[in-house]
């Protein structure tokens, strides 16, 4: 077990694990998504060794006309009198030393890698062609990116990677655009977590226009047969988030949430969209509770213009008894709030 600092659930234990041709990777144990890889290479390095050879040779005491005198047999030939001078010889030779070194590098490959190998174990050699495994790795980065753009969780990405998966099981992906397609999957993630994003941000984060992500988000729908409508904006999706970001409490929250229902749903305003109405509710909500929040505040929230916000917080103030719940009582009377409703 080591000591890591996970980057997508922030844990700060880990395991390591072989993960094949002399590579180990580090898991966290909280969300099992890798975090680094190290790879093990073998090298085989010569140094010069130095090597010491005695050498001895044995130098006869007698004089030369002796030389050649046979010994008798009696006498032990290795055992001739005489002086021995020893010699050593000093060489240098080379010799094999084998060495392992350990480089350490960011996970990003191996998690690619491990995602890649839930979807196509056999490395996509059992599908029709190439195709689906080069399409599910130009949706992959997609979907890393825009999520990192957005700030999304990695739960959401993963969760994004298979809907676009499970749509290009479900349909054929020729002649479509990929990156809108994975783009669709990614808002249909988000909007299952509970973090969802405007269609002008998510557009805005992936260099697509708004209508081809709204198009690919109905081919995502109708192929998968969600039972809630992809392309549904109303008025729940957004408002939480847009209440979080703005640091509302509860009571405004549900005050806000309320108007904007009763807008949709008695269509007060039939040519706005559902953020418009947010925007133009929440800000509503803000006067009669006595939360003072400008419209700058609002607009940076929702990703409004503030002539907008305005043309449509005079369109609910023309609505504004039947927009307040029954029995509700004001923090701030209405025609303090709102002295001009002209």
């Amino acid at each position: 077990m080591s000591h890591i600092q996970c980057p997508y659930c922030s844990g700060l234990e880990g395991r390591c694990t072989p993960s094949g041709s002399g590579r180990f990777i580090t898991e966290c144990k909280a969300c099992a998504r890798v975090v680094d890889e190290r790879r093990v290479q073998i090298h085989e390095v010569f140094v010069e060794r130095a090597t010491d050879t005695p050498l001895c040779i044995v130098t006869p005491d007698f004089s030369d006309n002796e030389r050649f005198r046979v010994p008798p047999l009696d006498d032990d030939p290795f055992e001739s009198s005489g002086f021995i001078t020893a010699f050593s010889t000093w060489s240098l030779e080379a010799t094999p030393l084998f060495t392992n070194t350990t480089s350490t590098v960011c996970g990003h490959l191996a998690e690619l890698e491990r995602v890649m190998a839930e979807y196509y174990p056999n490395g996509g050699a059992n599908l029709a062609g190439s195709l689906n495994l080069v399409d599910m790795l130009r949706a992959y980065f997609q979907i890393v990116e825009v999520s990192s753009v957005l700030g999304l969780e990695r739960d959401s990405s993963e969760h994004a990677i298979q809907l676009f998966r499970d749509c290009s099981t479900a349909t054929l992906l020729r002649n479509r655009n990929i990156e809108a397609l994975a783009t669709a999957a990614l808002v249909q993630a988000s909007r299952e977590a509970q973090e969802p994003r405007t269609l002008q941000e998510i557009s805005v984060a992936a260099n697509i226009p708004q209508k081809e992500i709204a198009r690919h988000m109905k081919l995502l729908s109708d192929a998968l047969k969600l039972s809630q409508p992809i392309n549904s904006n109303s008025i729940s999706v957004h408002m939480p988030r847009f209440c979080n970001l703005l640091q509302l409490n509860k009571t405004t929250q549900d005050l806000a949430s309320h108007i904007g229902e009763v807008v949709i749903s008695k269509s007060f305003c039939t040519r706005r969209n559902p953020i418009s109405i947010s925007a133009a509710a929440i800000y509503l909500a803000c006067q009669l509770e006595d939360k003072r929040k400008t419209q700058t505040e609002i607009c940076k929230a929702t990703g409004l213009t503030e002539v907008t916000l305005r043309k449509v917080y005079k369109e609910l103030l023309e609505n504004l008894d039947d927009l307040m719940p029954k029995d509700y009582t004001p923090a701030v009377p209405p025609e303090k709030a709102f002295p001009v409703t002209t």
